[in-house]
C-alpha cells in the first residue's frame, strides 16, 4: 500500500466517522426540538426515562426512535471512529508487511479498547 492509499484510506474512515456521528446527532436533536427527549418519532411510549449518562437498554429505545438515543448513539458512533481509525492503520501496516509498525499499532489499539471498556 502507498503512502498516498494508507492517507486516503484512514482519512476515509475519519470523515465517514464524524460524518455519522455529526448526522445522528444533529437528527437527535431535531427531533428533541419536536418532541422532546423523551418523546417517540413512532408514537410508542417507552416504559423508562432515561437521563443523558444513561445508555441502558438503548437498542430497545432506539426501536421506538427516542430523540436521546439517536443522539447517543452518534455519541458512541464519535467514540468509535478513533478505534476503527487505529484499526484501519492495523490493516493498512500489515498489507505494506511492516511488521513493527502493524504490532506498535496492533497495541495501541488493545489499549483503545480496554481503556473503553475498563472506563465504562
Amino acid at each position: 500500500m502507498t503512502p498516498e492509499r494508507f492517507r486516503i484510506a484512514v482519512s476515509t474512515v475519519l470523515i465517514v466517522g464524524v460524518g455519522i456521528s455529526a448526522a445522528l446527532i444533529g437528527f437527535g436533536f431535531a427531533a428533541a426540538l419536536v418532541i422532546g427527549w423523551q418523546g417517540s418519532l413512532t408514537g410508542v411510549a417507552h416504559a423508562t426515562s432515561a437521563s443523558t449518562a444513561d445508555f441502558s437498554n438503548l437498542p430497545a429505545r432506539l426501536v421506538v426512535l427516542e430523540p436521546l438515543a439517536i443522539t447517543q448513539l452518534g455519541l458512541l458512533a464519535l467514540l468509535a471512529t478513533p478505534v476503527a481509525r487505529v484499526a484501519t492503520s492495523v490493516v493498512a501496516f500489515t498489507l505494506e508487511g511492516d511488521r513493527l509498525y502493524a504490532a506498535i499499532t496492533v497495541a495501541v489499539l488493545l489499549i483503545l479498547l480496554t481503556s473503553i471498556l475498563v472506563l465504562r
